[in-house]
């Protein structure tokens, strides 16, 4: 690794307390293995607000993890209620608007299965990208970062 840690983001549905607990985990486990991880339970409220703060996130970042559920798929497919969701809708619009800029050649977004049954899960853009299911894979995901 470098002197200047790789910057990773991690994009991931509330789902429940529990899954938050595990995306908090994996994300101080990365920062312990020399990344800079960023993810929203690290901030209060950023100063630009969630949408700059996403948007900034996201560009900034050599990688973004994203954690593959049910309920990450919906709300990026628009199969949610409206009015949820807003966190996952935004950054995944954006995260589908790098692909497309790259002329569909994605080399910075990964997905990251905590169930392995949810890879049904990945959306289209992502489906031919490297994913691990973490803990299992968490050495392969070290080797591919």
């Amino acid at each position: 690794m470098s002197d200047t840690p790789l910057k990773l983001f991690i994009s991931y549905a509330h789902d429940d307390s529990a899954h938050d607990a595990r995306v908090l985990e994996l994300a101080n486990r990365l920062r312990a293995d020399g990344f800079d991880c960023d993810l929203d339970q690290f901030h209060g409220c950023p100063p630009p607000g969630w949408p700059k703060w996403m948007d900034r996130s996201i560009a900034d970042a050599d990688f973004v993890l994203i954690v593959v559920t049910k309920r990450w798929h919906d709300r990026c497919m628009d199969k949610a209620p409206p009015d949820t969701g807003l966190g996952v809708r935004w950054e995944s619009a954006n995260i589908y608007q790098h692909i497309y800029d790259a002329g569909s050649n994605n080399t910075k977004f990964i997905p990251v299965l905590f169930n392995t049954d949810d890879k049904e899960w990945i959306v289209k853009p992502l489906g031919g990208a490297t994913r691990f299911a973490d803990p299992a894979q968490y050495a392969d995901l070290l080797r591919h970062l």
